[in-house]
């Protein structure tokens, strides 16, 4: 192969070391390794022959080791120089910093040490720096802009010292400065704040100092400066603002009056542990897609605006420990908030009864002058009932306090003898009045207006209304009559019995701690949870009723809720249950996804599920998928058992290796479960059909590394419907989610950019009218040349067309490179549109 240019062999599971003999073809240029599982050092053995080379790609091969071989710093004509998530260790040589045509490094995720060398930009025209994730000392270089090209520096999470140079912040090319969780000081030199294209700035958990100026330049969209000790005002006006985060600094005085114009873009505002006083302005009104609002640990005084009601989209509200007083608007119901937190504050008077369920139960903590009313008082912790006139511990008549109690305990003790006396005359009776009315259980409600009481729930509870079994109980679809409209309703209810047939007093705390976040979120891809009726030896989780039961029950045949009911139809009507085609499949796929992406990246905290299965899948009447369960049934069904950490959860077949060794899992867990459901998308199998490799997982796994066949491995009831490319990309998707180490899964993020990327490709060939060729996949969706005929086989007999269209959401890209196999990048130079958005994803960094 002397001859060879172009050696590109990414992600194809290759194994071993990289031979020494690829360093000495002469005129190789391209060398792509990347996405393998490659180990060892990259050893050069002699002089370094491959002059020509233009690009090294070895990343995400994870076991990588050793220093970058000194030889690389003799390649004049190299550009691209590629290590990130690999174990490489070591320093940089010097001669890397003085690469005369060197345009990216990207060496982020490794082991690197000692200090960056000072060179480094000076000769290059560097326009990507990636060195994040390492262990890199010292000061950073002054020059990485001197050649006037630098687009993008991002150093977070090593241990730099020193100050920002100012050559570095005056660079009037660069667009990402991430420096955060390093050891860095002194003041933020003031080029940075005029450096006009910068959009993305990132100095968090340093100690720099600094003011920042009133107005910031125009094109900035997120800006992180939390956790230094930066002082003064904070700015008034910042137009494409998108995301301020300048929490535990001095800033000081007022919120400028006209923040809510001044920012009319922004999304998540945190303003905490400041110094800042003054009033909350009310020009909040103008915030139009904030989504958070952190004001907390200040010195705020005056009321809380009404006018916060205003904000549409808001979910997380913090002004806890400010001075704030008055009483709290009722206005602020109309709000979906997830978080709540108006603690450690002056307010008074009655809390509004539509904030008062169990959800903001500690919202309103050490607030002496506050009271709750009616079914709320039962709920908010330390707030006093409005009816007794004045708080716990006062007294508002001339009766002493010790008088009132020898009153009370000669009233209890009278009231003892006669209860005493009538009790076992009357004790039958009362236990069946009891049970009939439902005497015992306390329902705790997530929704305001529930049309329905929890003796018309305990009365559903029959036999005839059982519509599925499983492990942490019993399911019932109970219909009742609206109480207030007259109309009819239906519900699910999951009743779970604990193993000791009593929670403990710490279980039943976490247990309403979760479903009290559960029940306050809002999504249309997961299922509402309605209220939550305790009783003595089990709970009762009432959700919205599904008309289509659990995807598993589509799958597989099992019941879920209402699965039998709607499969017992289509038996009636066909013979057998009908099978869900493959524009389905993905349509439920892709509302999943989007259940998943709402939980881990937009709700405050995120929400780990922790147990994604086909049966936590429910489709209602327009087979919209819809995210359920989270796994409070397991907690509660585990109650008792000492043996039993109550914080696992998970389903054999469906649970990622690390929850065997450790209860400290992250969204990662729930990537690797959604990849298994994937997996039974595209091939018909179980979770735990894996044959000789026990899940399903490993043998697809397994599968895709033998190079077996996909389309043999797919379901044989959409195998031959026209859309081979696209479940080819959805199983390879579910190989890769359920990778062995967390760090290569990607995140639903990009899981949800694939999979509507495929959506938008059936949804084109879905209008393709019978007898009409469908269109050709396009070259995202291809493997070189693979099945260009179209089978015209009928599939299965029973197989069902739903609607192709996939519902809400933006428009997302996929990544190409991802769902390739063939010549990947074959443009390597200048390649400045990349992605900047907040998060680089595992994913990303494959691709």
């Amino acid at each position: 192969m002397p001859d060879l240019e172009n050696l590109d062999l990414a992600i194809n599971n290759l194994t071993g070391s990289i031979p020494a003999g690829i360093w000495s073809l002469k005129k190789l240029q391209n060398l792509f390794l990347f996405a393998n599982n490659l180990t060892g050092h990259v050893v050069v053995d002699g002089a370094l022959g491959a002059v020509n080379l233009v690009a090294i790609d070895l990343s995400a091969n994870h076991k990588l080791s050793g220093p970058i071989p000194e030889g690389f710093g003799l390649l004049q004509k190299l550009q691209i120089l590629h290590l990130y998530f690999n174990n490489f260790s070591g320093e940089i040589p010097a001669s890397i910093g003085r690469l005369p045509s060197l345009n990216q490094i990207r060496l982020f995720n490794n082991r690197f040490t000692g200090v960056l060398p000072p060179e480094l930009g000076q000769k290059s025209p560097l326009w990507d720096i990636e060195v994040d994730y390492n262990e890199f000392t010292g000061p950073i270089p002054e020059g990485l802009c001197d050649r006037g090209n630098l687009d993008s520096f991002t150093a977070t999470d090593n241990l730099l010292n020193g100050s920002i140079p100012g050559r570095l912040a005056g660079c009037s090319t660069m667009k990402t400065l991430r420096l955060g969780n390093n050891h860095l000081t002194g003041e933020v030199p003031v080029e940075l704040w005029t450096a006009m294209k910068l959009e993305y700035v990132e100095l968090h958990n340093n100690s720099l100092t600094g003011i920042l100026p009133t107005t910031m330049y125009r094109n900035l969209l997120s800006l992180n400066v939390e956790n230094n000790l930066f002082r003064g005002s904070i700015p008034a006006a910042a137009a494409a603002l998108q995301k301020f985060i300048s929490g535990n600094n001095n800033f000081s005085g007022d919120i400028p009056a006209s923040l809510g114009n001044g920012m009319p873009l922004l999304q998540n505002l945190n303003l905490s542990g400041n110094q800042l006083s003054g009033k909350i302005p009310k020009s909040v009104a103008m915030f139009k897609a904030l989504t958070q609002l952190d004001l907390s640990r200040n010195q705020l005084s005056g009321e809380i605006p009404a006018e916060l009601a205003a904000v549409p989209v808001l979910n997380a509200l913090d002004l806890s420990s400010n001075r704030l007083s008055g009483d709290i608007p009722p206005s602020l119901a109309r709000l979906n908030l997830n978080v709540l937190n108006l603690s450690s504050n002056q307010l008074g008077g009655q809390v509004p009864a539509a904030l008062a369920p169990a959800a903001y139960g500690r919202s309103f903590l050490d607030n002496p002058d506050l009271c709750t009313s009616g079914l709320g008082s039962s709920y908010l912790a330390e707030v006093r009932s409005c009816a007794s006139g004045s708080p716990a511990g006062s007294s508002s008549s001339g009766v002493s306090p010790g008088l009132r109690a020898g009153l009370l305990a000669a009233g209890a003790a009278l009231l003892l003898v006669i209860v005493a006396l009538a009790f076992f005359a009357v004790r039958d009776i009362k236990r069946r009045k009891r049970l009939a009315r439902g005497d015992g259980w306390k329902i705790t409600p997530f929704q305001p207006d529930l049309g329905f009481s929890e003796a018309a729930i305990l009365r559903g509870l029959t036999e005839e209304n059982l519509v599925g079994r499983g492990g942490s109980g019993s399911v019932y679809r109970v219909a009742y009559t609206n109480r207030y409209t007259g109309g009819d309703g239906a519900v699910a209810v999951k009743k779970i019995r604990t193993s000791a047939g009593k929670v403990d007093e710490k279980l039943e705390r976490e247990f309403e701690s979760e479903a009290s976040i559960l029940g306050n979120v809002r999504h249309n891809n997961i299922v509402r949870l309605l209220c939550c009726v305790s009783g003595a030896d089990a709970k009762l989780l009432v959700y919205d009723y599904m008309d289509n039961g659990s995807l598993d029950g589509w799958l597989h045949g099992r019941r879920g809720i209402n699965a039998g009911q709607a499969m017992s139809r289509a038996r009636s009507a066909r013979g057998v249950a009908p099978a869900l085609d493959w524009p389905t499949r993905l349509r439920v796929a892709v509302g999943a996804a989007q259940g998943l992406y709402y939980m881990h990246h937009e709700c405050t905290p995120a929400i780990v599920h922790r147990d994604v299965k086909t049966s936590n899948i429910l489709l209602d009447s327009e087979f919209r998928a819809k995210v359920a369960d989270f796994g409070l049934a397991r907690m509660l069904a585990q109650a008792g058992t000492p043996d039993t950490m109550s914080a696992v959860a998970g389903s054999f077949g469906y649970m990622a290796p690390e929850c065997a060794y450790t209860r400290k899992v992250d969204e990662k867990v729930d990537v690797y479960s959604f990849g298994v459901v994937l997996l039974e998308l595209t091939t018909g199998k179980a979770a735990n059909d894996g044959g000789e490799h026990g899940c399903l997982a490993n043998w697809a796994r397994h599968h895709h590394q033998s190079r077996g066949s996909i389309p043999d491995a797919t379901d044989k009831c959409i195998r031959y419907a026209g859309y081979s490319d696209e479940i080819e990309v959805v199983f390879r998707l579910g190989v890769m989610c359920t990778g062995a180490s967390p760090s290569s899964r990607p995140t639903t993020k990009d899981v949800l950019q694939i999979l509507a990327k495929c959506a938008e490709q059936t949804h084109q060939k879905c209008k393709v009218e019978g007898g009409q060729e469908y269109e050709a996949a396009p070259l995202l969706l291809q493997q070189g040349s693979r099945r260009k005929q179209l089978s015209k086989a009928k599939g299965c007999a029973e197989q069902t067309h739903q609607k192709c269209k996939v519902e809400g959401g933006q428009e997302y890209e996929a990544a190409p490179l991802l769902l390739q196999q063939g010549s990947r990048r074959k443009q390597l130079s200048n390649a400045k549109g990349e992605d900047d958005s907040d998060e680089r994803s595992d994913f990303d960094s494959i691709v």
